[in-house]
């Protein structure tokens, strides 16, 4: 009859998620989905290997600019997983950090990228020394304002993606970008 009131059912269990794991589950995926989307952007540009490129070509400008000034030569130390400028000293006759300044100092890779480089069309093995080693750059920026001829090369692993950085013996950079042609 209208207006009755049908009873509940005993014992019977509800099924289905409850609200707070449907939000859980929506979390984990824009999480997931918004790291993907910083590495890689929907135009299929690597943001972080521009990133990478971006702060090498402005160190490389730095050092010629800073070289030329102060003239002293400057070099760049490319290991396996980062990379840094060295000052030379002529009292020394040794090659070693440059003091107090943050832009030159040691820097290291994000996880996933690789550094490839070539002197002179020649690649070179990248190792880590030993103790005994000694500390000299394979890339000197003269103080006259002239560099050895080099490329660089980040790439990020399970992609084709390279940026390129190409230096010229007058000072000048060549930049390559992930997507773009040579």
């Amino acid at each position: 009859m209208p207006g009755e009131r049908t009873p509940a059912l005993r014992g019977a269990t509800a099924r289905g998620f409850t609200l707070i794991e449907i939000l859980v589950v929506l979390v984990i995926i824009a999480v997931m989905t918004g790291a993907a989307l910083y590495r890689i952007t929907v135009t299929g540009i690597d943001r972080g290997l521009d990133l990478e490129g971006d702060r090498l070509c402005d160190v490389l400008q730095a050092a010629t600019q800073q070289s030329g000034l102060e003239g002293r030569d400057l070099g760049l130390r490319f290991l396996p997983d980062h990379y840094e400028v060295l000052a030379y000293s002529g009292f020394t006759n040794t090659w070693g950090p440059v003091p107090e300044d943050r832009t030159y100092a040691s820097h290291g890779l994000p996880d996933g990228v690789h550094l490839a480089l070539e002197l002179e069309g020649k690649r070179v093995l990248l190792k880590v020394p030993e103790d005994q080693d000694p500390v000299v750059p394979q890339v000197i920026v003269s103080a006259a304002g002239d560099t050895s001829t080099y490329r660089v090369s980040f790439t990020r692993e399970g992609t084709d993606h390279e940026f390129r950085v190409e230096g010229v013996s007058d000072g000048t950079l060549k930049v390559t970008r992930p997507g773009s042609s040579p």
